[in-house]
C-alpha cells in the first residue's frame, strides 16, 4: 500500500523525465506531446492546483509582451503565402509552448522543495545520459572529423549543439564542487568538440566568458584584455587551419563582397556553401524589410522560401542563391516574418528571461535557486548564440527554453515568498 502511495504521489515526476529526456531524440514528437500531456494531467490529480490569474499578472510586462506577439502572429494571416501552414505554426510554436511555460509555471508553484530539487537532477541525469551517447557515437566513428549530433542530428548540427551547450552550463552549477564540475565541464567540452558546429563553439566561448564574470574569476577590463589576445590568436592561426569552415580571414572578405553584391551574384564568391547561402537568405531578408519595416509578412519557421519568392517574383536579383523554406536565423526570421516591432517583442521575450535569471542568481540565498537560475542565464545565452545560426524556437528545444521559463518565473516568486524554506 506504501509503495502504490508513493507512485501515485510521483508519477508526475516520472512523466516530466520522460517528457525531458525525449527532447534531444529526432522524431520523438509523439512520445513528447504525450508524455508531457501525462504529466500536466498528473500534476492536476496530486495537487489539485488553482490557476490563479493573480500570479500571472506579477508579469504584467511580459503578458503584453506576448498578447502582442500574438496579435502580429495572427495580423500575418492576412499577407502569409500559405494561412493554413501560419495556422499550424502558431498552434505548435506559439501556444503549445505557452502551455508548456505555464504548467512549468504552475507545476513550480505547487510542488514542494524536495520535488524542486529532484528535477534538478532529472535534467543533469538527461544532459549527461545524452552527452555520454554524443560522445560514443563520435567514438564510435572514429573521432575527428566526423560531427557528431547525438540522437537529434546526423552529421553534427546546431540543434544538438544547444543541449551540448546546456550541458555546459550544467558543470557551472557544480562549480562549488571541483571534482564533479571538472568532470562535467571535460563531458561537456568533448561533446561540444565532437559536435563541430561553430554556432556551438561560439556560443561556448560566450558562455565561458559570461561564467568566468558571474563568478568574477576576472573583471569586466581582465575579460576584455583575455577577449583581444584570444581573438588576436585565433586571428592568426585560423589562417593556417585545414578545414576553411574556420578560417575567419575568408569570411570577413566575403561579409565585404556580400555587402556590395547583390543576392543572386553571391555565386562569384568563393565560400563554403552553406555560409554562402545563409549570408545570401539573411541579405534578402534585411532588403525586404529595409522597404517594409513594419507589416507582418508570414509567420512560422517553414514559410521564409515560399514568401520570399512572392515578394522579389518582380526583382529576381534580390532572391537569395538558394531558397530553403527557414531562413537560418531566428531574429532575422522574427524581423522578416512580423516586421520591427515583431522583433522588438521577440527579444525582449528572450532578453527578460537572461535578466532575471542573472538577477535571481545574484540575489537568492538558496543553493537550488541559484544553480537553477545559474543553468537558465547561462543557457539562455547560448541559446541566443545558437539562434543566430538556425531557425529552432518551435522545435524541442524551444519546449525544453519554456518550460524553464516558467520554473524561472515561479522560482522568483517563491524567492520573494517568506514561507519558502530555504
Amino acid at each position: 500500500m506504501f509503495i502504490i502511495e508513493k507512485i501515485k504521489t510521483n508519477i508526475d515526476i516520472l512523466f516530466l523525465a520522460i517528457f525531458i529526456f525525449t527532447l534531444p531524440i529526432a522524431h520523438f514528437t509523439a512520445v513528447q506531446n504525450i508524455s508531457f500531456g501525462l504529466f500536466l494531467v498528473s500534476f492536476i490529480l496530486i495537487y489539485k492546483p488553482k490557476f490563479e490569474i493573480t500570479s500571472l499578472l506579477y508579469y504584467k510586462k511580459l503578458i503584453i509582451a506576448f498578447a502582442l506577439f500574438i496579435l502580429l502572429a495572427f495580423l500575418s494571416l492576412f499577407n502569409t503565402p500559405n494561412i493554413i501552414e501560419t495556422l499550424k505554426e502558431i498552434k505548435g510554436e506559439i501556444f503549445f509552448n505557452l502551455i508548456v511555460m505555464l504548467t512549468g509555471f504552475y507545476y513550480f508553484l505547487n510542488i514542494e522543495e524536495r520535488k524542486i530539487k529532484i528535477i534538478f537532477y532529472i535534467i543533469l541525469a538527461v544532459l549527461t545520459i545524452h552527452t555520454l551517447i554524443n560522445i560514443y557515437i563520435w567514438y564510435h566513428h572514429g573521432f575527428w572529423p566526423y560531427r557528431a549530433g547525438g540522437l537529434l542530428d546526423s552529421g553534427g548540427g546546431e540543434r544538438f549543439g544547444i543541449w551540448a551547450t546546456y550541458m555546459l552550463t550544467m558543470s557551472f552549477t557544480f562549480f562549488y564542487n571541483r571534482k564533479v564540475f571538472i568532470i562535467l565541464f571535460l563531458l561537456a567540452i568533448i561533446s561540444i568538440i565532437a559536435n563541430q558546429t561553430r554556432a556551438t563553439f561560439v556560443a561556448t566561448f560566450v558562455i565561458l566568458f559570461s561564467a568566468m564574470l558571474l563568478k568574477r574569476i576576472f573583471n569586466i577590463k581582465q575579460a576584455f584584455a583575455v577577449f583581444v589576445i584570444l581573438t588576436g590568436v585565433y586571428f592568426v592561426i585560423s589562417k593556417y587551419l585545414p578545414n576553411k569552415r574556420y578560417n575567419i580571414y575568408q569570411y570577413i572578405d566575403n561579409i565585404h563582397k556580400v555587402y556590395i553584391l547583390p543576392p543572386h551574384e553571391f555565386k562569384k564568391i568563393h565560400i563554403e556553401s552553406s555560409s554562402l547561402q545563409r549570408l545570401s537568405m539573411w541579405k534578402s531578408a534585411i532588403i525586404y524589410r529595409k522597404e517594409h519595416p513594419f507589416v507582418p509578412l508570414e509567420y512560422g519557421r517553414f514559410l521564409y522560401g515560399a514568401s520570399i519568392k512572392e515578394v522579389f517574383k518582380n526583382e529576381p536579383q534580390n532572391l537569395p542563391i538558394r531558397i530553403y523554406a527557414q531562413v537560418h536565423n531566428e531574429f532575422l526570421g522574427m524581423l522578416y516574418g512580423l516586421g520591427i516591432f515583431g522583433l522588438i517583442i521577440f527579444v525582449y521575450i528572450i532578453f527578460f528571461n537572461a535578466y532575471l535569471a542573472k538577477k535571481l542568481f545574484i540575489t537568492s540565498k538558496d543553493l537550488i535557486i541559484r544553480r537553477y537560475a545559474l543553468f537558465i542565464y547561462l543557457g539562455t545565452l547560448g541559446f541566443i548564440v545558437s539562434m543566430m545560426f538556425g531557425s529552432f524556437f518551435g522545435d524541442s528545444e524551444a519546449k525544453f527554453f519554456y518550460f524553464l521559463y516558467g520554473l524561472l518565473l515561479a522560482l522568483n516568486i517563491k524567492e520573494k515568498n517568506e514561507n519558502y524554506s530555504s
